[in-house]
Order: C-alpha cells, then sequence, then structure tokens
C-alpha cells in the first residue's frame, strides 16, 4: 500500500566530492512527524525536472517502509512525496 504526500521533511545526509568533480548526496535519517527514521537502504536516484526548476529523488528504506523523497538543490529543502508501507 501506498500514500501520497507532499510534505517538508528534515533528512541528515552528506555531501561528498567525488574525483570526478560531481557530488555525491547520501541520505542517513529523516525526521517526519516527530519520529526519526534511520535509513537502512538507498534505493533509486534520479536527478528530474519540474518545468525550469531541477530536483534530486532519491527512495530509501526503514524496516518495512519505503520513502520517496525530492531534494530541491536551490532552497536545500527535502518534500516527502511518497510512503509504501509493507
Amino acid at each position: 500500500m501506498s500514500e501520497e504526500f507532499n510534505e517538508k521533511v528534515n533528512v541528515v545526509a552528506s555531501f561528498v566530492m567525488t574525483p570526478q568533480r560531481t557530488v555525491r548526496i547520501t541520505p542517513h535519517a529523516m525526521g517526519w512527524r516527530g519520529k526519526r527514521y534511520k535509513l537502512a537502504t538507498m534505493g533509486l536516484y534520479h536527478p528530474a525536472r519540474r518545468g525550469v526548476k531541477r530536483v534530486h529523488i532519491f527512495e530509501f528504506t526503514c524496516d518495512d517502509t519505503k520513502f520517496r523523497v525530492e531534494l530541491d538543490p536551490d532552497s536545500l529543502e527535502w518534500t516527502l512525496k511518497e510512503v509504501f508501507y509493507g
């Protein structure tokens, strides 16, 4: 079962410059609705366009729950887009 959201969340992430001079972003934990989720498995990552705006889309898991979040690189705000339960 999945549920769609459009809520701002807090994400603890690392930003590492690779030898190819690109930045690798790795989420580690997410705060949502007063609960902290430690991210266990990183899944899908891809950049996308929302009109002229570029966003970075991440999917990761915590226990049996999968989250899809978007990072706005201009404001550095994270938005929870979808949660997959079970």
